[in-house]
């Protein structure tokens, strides 16, 4: 048996290796261009059109993705009683003292990955979508981030979260430890852009930063493409700057999506815009570009 992916499991939707998922990192340096729109539509499409079984991991100290799936009861249950990414990045350990000249390591807690992930979506063919949530105590994390920090998430993801097929990281808009963990723990990266000329200007730092990290630690993601979302379609702007991004090189997809006050009101209802609006054409863009995703892994 294969999953769409062509990936082998086992009659039980499960991957046969330890760690297939293909992690893919949704990244742009500026905020306010459709970055957690397009990571919790893409998630959402990935399961429910292409029977998947994906994880979306949010890094953003604000837990915009978290925010946008989860009722706020259900998050504060889930930061009283049970883990975040927070706790991945910031382990409590346990500490043994000896008497002896011998010092023990320091104990890793044992791990249950249901302490972790927010089940949104379960399905009898074996297709899910889970979250692994954020937390607002990540605004202070780089002041705690200790060394080797940046490779914390991609051992949990590697060790606990083969299961998935697909993991999606929403990442924070600045380069920072937090992005470093997501890129090193991926094999790709997403680039959205709301085409107005004040959102494309910061691609060349956004490439360098990026470059900066696999020059310093030797690992190197592939660029899927830039995905053009909030496009408004009643001027001629968002052509223009589409054109102008083409024309300079950048990897793009043909796929994007519009500008609509539905998304608003989708994440105000706390419902995914795929499902929010099922029948329009706003859903039938998200799909396109999910397909277009799977062809470019």
């Amino acid at each position: 048996m294969t999953t769409s992916l062509g990936k082998p499991v086992d009659n039980n939707g499960k991957s046969i290796n330890e760690f297939m998922s293909d992690v893919i990192t949704v990244i742009n340096m500026k905020g306010g261009v459709g970055k957690t729109t397009l990571s919790v539509n893409l998630a959402h499409v990935l399961c429910y059109e292409h029977d998947l079984r994906v994880l979306l991991v949010d890094i953003d100290p604000q837990f915009n993705a978290t925010q946008y799936l989860v009722k706020q009861a259900t998050i504060l249950d889930h930061f009283k009683n049970r883990k975040t990414v927070y706790d991945i990045l910031v382990p409590n350990r346990e500490e043994e003292i000896s008497l002896t000249a011998t010092r023990k390591p320091p104990k890793d807690p044992p791990v249950k990955l249901a302490d972790y992930v927010i089940q949104l979506e379960n399905y009898d063919d074996g297709s899910c979508l889970h979250l692994l949530p954020s937390s607002l105590k990540l605004i202070n994390f780089e002041e705690q981030a200790k060394r080797g920090t940046e490779n914390l998430l991609k051992k949990f993801l590697t060790t606990y979260c083969g299961s998935y097929e697909i993991v999606i990281i929403d990442c924070p808009p600045t380069l920072s430890t937090l992005t470093l963990s997501a890129y090193l723990a991926s094999d790709y990266y997403l680039i959205p852009i709301k085409p107005d000329y004040l959102s494309s200007l910061g691609l060349p730092l956004l490439e360098r930063g990026l470059g900066d990290y696999r020059d310093r630690f030797g690992h190197s993601i592939t660029l899927l493409g830039i995905v053009f979302t909030m496009k408004d379609n009643r001027g001629t702007i968002a052509s223009e700057v589409m054109r102008d991004i083409r024309g300079s090189g950048w990897n793009c997809f043909d796929a994007s999506s519009s500008l609509s006050v539905k998304v608003a009101r989708s994440t105000k209802s706390l419902h995914d815009f795929y499902k929010y609006a099922s029948n329009s054409r706003y859903s039938d863009e998200f799909k396109a570009i999910a397909k277009e995703l799977l062809k470019k892994i």
